[in-house]
């Protein structure tokens, strides 16, 4: 929505952009996190929390930054997880562009900038993606992270993108989509992806014929804490990222190309990968308390 308000009076013809961040329990990340989107250089933006009934402190924290800034609302409510909630926020989104962020990661000071700069002047492209830098839970650099494909990301390629990148994600956290009313006849996320919905959303829109592009550029930083979905619900994880490429035609030689060329291809590719020895070491490490104990070690 163009010609709003900012906090100082002036008027604006920067887009409103909505970010919506659903959240369960995360009070020792929700804070951070909602602070590096309040905080951020883009100013005209709204922040929707979808709260599922949080038994921590983290009402008492909503509570508190929406009195200190009118842009952040929010919504405390049961739900059926991440899925339902992101539903609920993309519903209440005023926004032209739209964000979705996780509560226990958060942005870089100028993410939000960078995005709509971005998709102002390329309104071809349904949505912009960033590099992640990972950190710890007290946010503190791990010293690696995931890059954003480097290429077109649209229907011809996502085969290939599927196949050819292993853990260097072609989309993540850092994603930015716009504008709204052109995602609406793709509904919202899917709930029988309970764990990948933003990636089966992703693909979803590539799929219709949609472009997303990237920027080569850190937009969020990523928490490895041993709570985290992908940690501990890793055997879903694999279970849905399974049925995303069956969807998209993915045969047993496929699998054996990403599991191979892919994974090599995704760390020589990525800038920010682990130095081979350490990558090597957590990769058994994970590997073997996977059999052990059915978990990864995140």
């Amino acid at each position: 929505m163009s010609g709003k308000n900012q906090p100082n009076g002036r008027e604006t013809t920067d887009p409103l952009v909505s970010i919506i961040v659903p959240t369960m329990n995360r009070g020792p990340f929700l804070e951070r996190c909602l602070k590096s989107i309040l905080q951020q250089s883009y100013r005209n933006l709204e922040c929707l929390v979808m709260d599922g009934a949080s038994k921590d402190n983290s009402l008492s924290i909503l509570e508190r930054l929406a009195q200190q800034d009118p842009r952040l609302r929010f919504r405390s409510e049961p739900d059926h997880g991440e899925v339902e909630a992101t539903n609920k926020g993309l519903q209440l989104a005023r926004g032209d562009l739209v964000g979705i962020q996780a509560s226990d990661d958060f942005y870089t000071p100028d993410a939000l900038e960078s995005a709509v700069d971005f998709l102002r002047r390329h309104p071809n492209y349904i949505g912009v993606a960033g590099d992640a830098w990972f950190v710890d839970p007290q946010g503190n650099p791990l010293g690696r992270g995931m890059i954003t494909y480097r290429g077109p990301m649209n229907r011809q390629t996502l085969r290939r993108l599927l196949i050819l990148r292993y853990k260097t994600s072609f989309l993540n956290h850092g994603t930015f989509l716009g504008w709204r009313q052109r995602l609406q006849p793709y509904g919202g996320f899917n709930p029988e992806f309970s764990v990948t919905p933003d990636l089966e959303f992703y693909t979803r829109l590539l799929a219709a014929g949609e472009e997303i592009a990237c920027l080569p550029r850190v937009q969020v930083h990523y928490t490895i804490h041993p709570e985290m979905g992908a940690v501990q619900h890793w055997r879903k994880v694999e279970a849905q990222l399974r049925r995303i490429h069956d969807r998209h035609g993915l045969r047993w030689h496929h699998h054996l190309l990403r599991l191979t060329v892919g994974r090599l291809l995704s760390y020589l590719s990525n800038p920010l990968r682990t130095p081979l020895i350490p990558g090597l070491r957590r990769e058994l490490r994970d590997w073997w308390c996977r059999r052990v104990t059915g978990r990864r070690t995140g």
